[in-house]
């Protein structure tokens, strides 16, 4: 029999969802509490690439994440004017058909896994989440915020980056830290030259634009924080068309496109890498919970599934529950800790633009080389 039969996982992200689908359908039964009283989720693009493609095979979703995205096989670097000065190319790693990254609209990713969810019967309730958490050496007891209380083989916190599961069982202090930079995010249409991601290297910023549909794209812009500018809704789209005018090419084209507060995102970068064994007892994290890159690499989501794909592969079997928690955390923590220094890395050298011996470029080049082994 196996030691894990019964799974609670605290959160409703990118990465609870793959584990609750993941695990039903090895057979173990999962259930997902998520705090927030609705599906919410930031109406912007994100970047797929093909590790995470990949991983999403696992709880057949690939299919359907592809149609719905925008396939692409390069991520293009330019200067401040839009000419080219460095191209990666990205590894094609799951044979004739399928793109090596797409870009897609973030709800249109949830919808995809929530579909997953209720064709695996997984149970979910909103608005709840635990109260205390009691464990014992066969299971945990837990008191949710609704008035009920359930009885666990295992906890799964994949509540993100401000984890509460992390905070009780590691204590508060195990939190991320803020690297003194934002990222702005904004909807606009798609420029018929932008086909794949391409990052623009100014005098003050990094930008960059990110095609996510055939008629849409989403334009980043990574800033050092000076000022500490307060942002409301009104002031944003003004505020990050500013931030832009350094920039030539495809970005200088839609920049008068950023008009919509609602299709705008902005908030401050955070890291964190916890160090293994990922679990206390019978209570173990996974995803920006334990681990979280800066979004140079574009791969925090995807170490994300990886953890989650991993996991279920491994409560599969009959060993304790201590020593395949151990083992998790070993397949697992170099190739996150690979990511979060990658995206460290590039994340300081942005601070002082034009540094010398700084190779984005080469770093990005690297880490996707690094990703495309199989976990």
């Amino acid at each position: 029999m196996r030691p894990v039969e019964r799974v609670l996982i605290v959160g409703g992200g990118i990465a609870g969802m793959t584990a609750a689908t993941a695990l039903c359908r090895a057979g173990i039964a999962a259930e997902i509490v998520e705090r927030s009283p609705g599906w919410s989720v930031y109406g912007i693009g994100i970047s797929i690439q093909g590790a995470t493609l990949r991983a999403l095979q696992a709880i057949g979703v690939l299919d359907a994440v592809v149609a719905a995205g925008y396939p692409y096989s390069r991520v293009v670097a330019c200067d401040v004017e839009g000419r080219v000065t460095g191209t990666v190319e990205l590894p094609p790693l799951l044979g004739p058909g399928y793109p090596e990254c797409i870009g897609i609209m973030r709800p249109v990713l949830q919808r995809i896994l929530q579909d997953a969810l209720e064709a695996a019967h997984v149970p979910v309730r909103l608005g709840v989440t635990f109260r205390t958490m009691v464990q014992d050496d066969t299971g945990v007891t837990v008191d949710f915020t609704d008035g009920t209380c359930g009885r666990y083989d295992l906890v799964v916190g994949a509540d993100g980056i401000q984890s509460q599961v992390r905070s009780l069982i590691f204590g508060a202090d195990a939190g991320p830290e803020e690297t003194g930079q934002r990222v702005w995010r904004a909807m606009v249409p798609r420029a018929e030259t932008v086909t794949s991601r391409c990052m623009f290297f100014g005098p003050r910023n990094k930008a960059g634009c990110n095609p996510v549909s055939n008629d849409e794209m989403y334009i980043f812009l990574v800033e050092s924080m000076g000022s500490g500018e307060r942002i409301t809704d009104a002031d944003a789209p003004r505020m990050m068309r500013d931030l832009l005018a350094d920039f030539g090419g495809a970005i200088a084209q839609a920049r008068a496109s950023i008009t919509d507060p609602a299709r705008i995102a902005c908030r401050p970068i955070s890291s964190m890498l916890l160090p293994a064994p990922w679990h206390r007892g019978r209570v173990v994290l996974i995803g920006d919970a334990v681990h979280c890159p800066t979004p140079q690499m574009a791969s925090g989501a995807g170490m994300a599934v990886e953890d989650a794909i991993v996991l279920a592969e491994l409560l599969r079997e009959t060993a304790p529950v201590a020593d395949l928690l151990d083992r998790f955390a070993v397949r697992r923590f170099d190739r996150c800790k690979g990511v979060v220094v990658a995206s460290r890395t590039v994340s300081e050298w942005e601070k002082t633009p034009g540094l010398k011996g700084a190779d984005p470029v080469g770093v990005l080049a690297r880490a996707n080389a690094a990703l495309a082994v199989p976990i």
